[in-house]
Parts: C-alpha cells; sequence; structure tokens
C-alpha cells in the first residue's frame, strides 16, 4: 500500500454495554451508522445497524442492551468517539433476503433530558447563573458542566423561587432570557451565548486533509463534505473551520432576498454535524453545516430548534 494512503486505513470500534456493565464489542461484523448533532437544543442522535448476529446474540441485544459507544475515523490519522448513548428502540429487519439485520436507534442523555427531575428552591437575592448550575447539581441525573457562558444574566433576583419539574424545561427558559442556547453533548450540558462568541483556532479544510467535492454557499454560510472526521463537533465555543472561499460554489441570488457573503477570511462555525459510514462500504464521510462569523445563522437555527424543547 501506498504510504500516502496510509493515513487514510479506517479504524473503528462499536461497544454495546449491558445494564451489568459488561461490553459486546461488535466490530468485527459489518455495521453501518448514521450519527446526527443537528445543531442546538437538538437530542443527538445516532442509528446503528449491525450485520448477521448470532441469534443468542441478537435476543441478548434486544433485551439487555443498554448503551452504544461508537468510535471511528482512520489508524494513521484522526480516530475517536462519535457517539455515547442510550438505546431507545431495537428493530430486527431482513435484507436482501439473506442478511440479517438489527438496526438500534440511539440517543444522548436520554435519561438526562427526558426521565429527568429537579425540586429545589432558591433563596432571594439569586440570580440566573447560579441557578442554573443549582439545577445543573441537583437534579435526580445530575449534570456535567460542558462549557456555560460568561454572559449568563448575574443581576439579583429579589424573591426567592421554586424550580419544580424538567430541569430541561429552566434551561430553555434560563437560554431565551439570555439570547443564548443549549445543547447536551457527550454526557455534558453546554450553554452558548449568541453574540460575543470567543475565537477559537480555526480547523483547516481542504482537500488535501479530507474535503470531499466542492462546498456549496447557503444563505447563512457553507455546507460541505469531508471524509469522515470526528474532530468535528457541535459545542462551547463553537468550532471554527477555514475554508478557502475560492473554492465555495456560489449560491445563485434570489429576487427579493438579501445573500448574505461569504465570510472575506474564510471562517465558518460549526453549527451541525453528520457522521455516516459503512464499515463493508464506500461511505466514511461527515457532512458539515457552517455559519458565517457575523453568528446570524446561529439565531436562525436557536430560533428554528425552539419547538424541539416542548
Amino acid at each position: 500500500m501506498n504510504n500516502d494512503n496510509l493515513r487514510f486505513v479506517r479504524k473503528y470500534r462499536i461497544t454495546i454495554i449491558d445494564q451489568n456493565n459488561i461490553a459486546l464489542d461488535v466490530s468485527d461484523l459489518r455495521c453501518t451508522f448514521r450519527v446526527e448533532y443537528l445543531g442546538y437544543q437538538y437530542q443527538n442522535f445516532a442509528e446503528i445497524s449491525i450485520y448477521n448476529l448470532s441469534s443468542k446474540t441478537q435476543v441478548d441485544i434486544i433485551k439487555s442492551g443498554l448503551r452504544l459507544v461508537l468510535e471511528a475515523g482512520y489508524k494513521n490519522g484522526q480516530f475517536g468517539k462519535i457517539f455515547d448513548g442510550n438505546i431507545y428502540q431495537p428493530i430486527w429487519d431482513r435484507e436482501n433476503i439473506v442478511d440479517y439485520k438489527l438496526t438500534l436507534l440511539c440517543f444522548d442523555g436520554d435519561s438526562q433530558l427526558n426521565l429527568n427531575f429537579v425540586n429545589m428552591a432558591v433563596q432571594v437575592n439569586h440570580d440566573s447563573r447560579n441557578d442554573l448550575l443549582a439545577i445543573m447539581k441537583n437534579a435526580r441525573y445530575p449534570f456535567e458542566n460542558g462549557g456555560i457562558t460568561e454572559n449568563i444574566d448575574t443581576t439579583e433576583m429579589p424573591r426567592g423561587k421554586v424550580y419544580f419539574g424538567m430541569p430541561k424545561k429552566y434551561f430553555r427558559e434560563i437560554a431565551n432570557a439570555n439570547n443564548a442556547q443549549w445543547s447536551y453533548t457527550n454526557g455534558k450540558l453546554i450553554v452558548s451565548n449568541l453574540t460575543n462568541i470567543p475565537q477559537t483556532e480555526a480547523l483547516v479544510i481542504s482537500p488535501d486533509n479530507g474535503l470531499i467535492g466542492t462546498p456549496q454557499q447557503t444563505q447563512d454560510g457553507v455546507e460541505l463534505k469531508t471524509l469522515l472526521n470526528p474532530a468535528l463537533r457541535v459545542q462551547y465555543p463553537p468550532m471554527q473551520i477555514k475554508l478557502d472561499n475560492s473554492i465555495v460554489r456560489q449560491a445563485k441570488l434570489q429576487f427579493g432576498q438579501l445573500q448574505t457573503r461569504l465570510d472575506q477570511d474564510g471562517f465558518y462555525y460549526v453549527a451541525s454535524v453528520v457522521h455516516y459510514g459503512d464499515t463493508r462500504g464506500d461511505e466514511w464521510y461527515t457532512d458539515i453545516v457552517g455559519f458565517n462569523s457575523t453568528g446570524s445563522g446561529l439565531v436562525s437555527l436557536y430560533n428554528n430548534n425552539r419547538q424541539f424543547l416542548n
């Protein structure tokens, strides 16, 4: 094999963990996966299909499979965890007559977001930032701090308050009041302000390091595809990527619609990431939506996603 291609030799590990914390590695079988980090205030989702399991193993997974960990990348390049979450629904199916497959639908943080509860009171002179931290700590399933913007209001309130219900309801209220958004990724709660975003070192993406095809300009930034890269993620502060704007396909102008310009320096915030692959097939890619550094795209995404918080 050409040494130049060694960094593109695939590497992956797919592990299913049962209620007794016993791990089953199914990496030797054909597996397909799609992992979606579709932006702030979405619940991260993965769909993994495993082919031709033995009958006993398949039954064991359906009955006792609790959590799935997916790691993917390349042997001599980027490799890391791209999903760690609870199995929500197993689906058995037969494909092409001879192939049997078990599809696992998984969510990251299902217990923390949908089965959680908080019952606490705060005294007078409390503020939104300390309330947020207290809710994270006192929830039935506590939240680990993955990064909280400094812009959360610290104005002291003259009356006490009771928090009783699902924590994500109060995350939404505090985020809305502070022009912010929240997300839950890999076991950590992230709260990010939509303005005054801290600058981070940008990841350069080019045809030399995995860019596939031609990036496409959108109303708020760019869309592009790369070879699967676990380093790309939705996080706080938002990850930045850098592109050569000369290779971006420009969008057509529409009458009556103001087209946002490409960032003059080629910097874009990563707002959504989708990893997908087939361990015995051709697919091994990451799709990215990047928004201009003005932040207008992040605001748009935030407003469009509020419906998923109810």
